[in-house]
């Protein structure tokens, strides 16, 4: 089965980091991601731009309004995703407990319907 892991995070604390901890984060990641390569289990992996370049499309009755970003009141912001093939919700956990840490990191996984 397919899941989608959707990755937040607090990218003011990600700022803070300085180039060094987000060059280091960006390599945990490629680690990450050439280690479920090995296990066959990556489908999908990307990060995402900023919040900024963002657009939401929310519908009022028919009519389609775009606005700039995700802009919620919370500190955590889409960054990232992986789809990943995993043989059971057990395995998609495991995998899940084991993204590189960022600031503020909360890993989101469901299953893709149909998979």
């Amino acid at each position: 089965m397919k899941y989608l892991f959707l990755l937040y995070g607090d990218p003011a604390a990600e700022a803070a980091l300085g180039p060094e901890g987000r060059a280091a984060m960006v390599d945990d990641h490629r680690r990450f991601s050439a280690m479920l390569r090995e296990r066959g289990a990556i489908v999908l992996g990307e990060a995402l731009e900023g919040p900024e370049e963002s657009r939401t499309v929310r519908f009022d009755g028919d009519s389609p309004v775009v606005t700039d970003g995700p802009f919620l009141e919370a500190k955590e912001v889409l960054g990232g995703l992986y789809v990943l093939e995993c043989a059971s919700t057990d395995e998609a956990i495991d995998l899940a407990k084991r993204v590189p840490r960022s600031p503020g990191l909360v890993v989101q996984l469901s299953p893709i319907a149909g998979t």
